[in-house]
């Protein structure tokens, strides 16, 4: 059911953008696996029809995320909270513009790229707080987060959780300890949880937006693209239980940010309804491509991949100092994402989101390098 799919002649940027150095891509944060049966389906039989309009959500869309809130995380949402987007990127830059207010607005690091960018794009200011690691798992800089907060032009905190790059979850109390801090200091939280369905390790996911506290006082943003391998239809929502930040952000979008690819919501609902077993099956496979990376990682010199409870993405460290590790990863013939852009040079990422086949292959190419150049 796991096996590499074959991409070529699919314009596919993951394996297109290096194929001319041939190189093994584990890059972007793209699987390359099947989407489940039920989505191909109902994306088969919606393309049957000749007319592709425009097409706004619909009343069952909406409750399939109300269904899966509930389901999950046992977060029972309003259906007329949910407000769909064309992408999560896009949907936090809109946060940003709308409640930044052109001051200082706060983002973990390091963070993937285009979180990392997205303040200074808006015309705000990029305060950084760094993460810690504490009882075996990452943690937010709690004494930073606070310096940060208590700035009078801080309006607006970034989030994301499970983290990307490092894969490390936010606990129920991690949450209501910012919740405190967020009311504590008039500071609004918006979280991107895009891989909230990827948790690996059987512990729950807590949205944002459950915790009492934040309820009021926050946008979570959700997709079913990461999970089920379906981002190139261009589709997410936010949850935004507060009416009057709802009204301010749809009047925002109007003329700058289209709704969602149709199909992509299509894809969406089938994702919600109609694939928990599929579901099931990919989190037992990302568990033993995790398991299989971090035991081969952890036996080469100079290298440490402290694997956490979610995505399908490694945060693997260089712990020699001056050990360029991205460029060692290079050469030995795999593109990874590499730290520097992240916000840290020591790392690089890894996707393991593919066939075991392929993480084989990986390994096989970094042991053979660090035996040839003694490392």
């Amino acid at each position: 059911m796991f096996d590499t799919v074959n991409r070529d002649n699919t314009n596919a940027v993951k394996w297109e953008r290096f194929r001319k150095q041939n190189l093994l891509p584990m890059w972007v944060a793209d699987m390359d696996l099947a989407s489940p049966p039920a989505i191909v389906d109902a994306l088969s039989e919606r393309v049957k029809h000749p007319l592709f309009g425009y097409t706004h959500p619909w009343p069952s869309l909406n409750q399939a995320v109300v269904d899966w809130c509930q389901r999950r995380y046992q977060w029972s949402i309003d259906p007329a909270w949910v407000v769909w987007m064309p992408g999560v990127v896009p949907s936090f830059n809109l946060a940003i513009d709308l409640f930044g207010k052109g001051g200082k607005v706060i983002v973990q690091s390091p963070n993937y790229p285009p979180m990392l960018q997205a303040a200074e794009r808006n015309g705000c200011t990029t305060v950084t707080i760094g993460l810690e690691w504490l009882e075996e798992r990452w943690q937010l800089n709690w004494q930073a987060l606070e310096t940060a907060m208590v700035q009078d032009d801080c309006h607006l905190f970034v989030l994301c959780n499970p983290m990307n790059p490092h894969g490390a979850t936010l606990t129920k109390q991690d949450l209501t300890r910012l919740a405190d801090l967020c009311k504590q200091h008039n500071v609004l939280l918006c979280s991107d949880e895009i891989h909230c369905d990827l948790i690996l390790d059987g512990s729950q996911h807590v949205p944002a937006g459950s915790i009492a506290d934040l309820t009021e006082n926050s946008v979570t943003l959700m997709a079913a693209s990461k999970t089920f391998n379906v981002a190139g239809l261009g589709c997410s929502f936010a949850i935004i239980p507060n009416a009057d930040m709802r009204r301010q952000w749809s009047k925002r979008m109007e003329d700058r940010i289209p709704y969602p690819n149709f199909l992509g919501m299509i894809a969406a609902e089938t994702a919600f309804t109609a694939c928990d077993e599929w579901h099931r099956q990919l989190i037992i496979h990302l568990k033993q491509n995790q398991d299989f990376l971090s035991t081969k990682i952890n036996q080469l010199n100079g290298v440490r991949y402290r694997a956490q409870p979610a995505t399908f993405l490694a945060w693997v460290e260089s712990t020699q100092p001056e050990f360029r590790l991205d460029q060692h990863v290079i050469a030995s013939g795999i593109m990874p994402s590499e730290g520097k852009y992240f916000g840290d040079e020591q790392h690089v990422r890894l996707n393991f989101g593919t066939g075991f086949d392929l993480v084989e292959r990986a390994v096989e190419l970094l042991e053979s390098y660090w035996r040839q150049n003694n490392l």
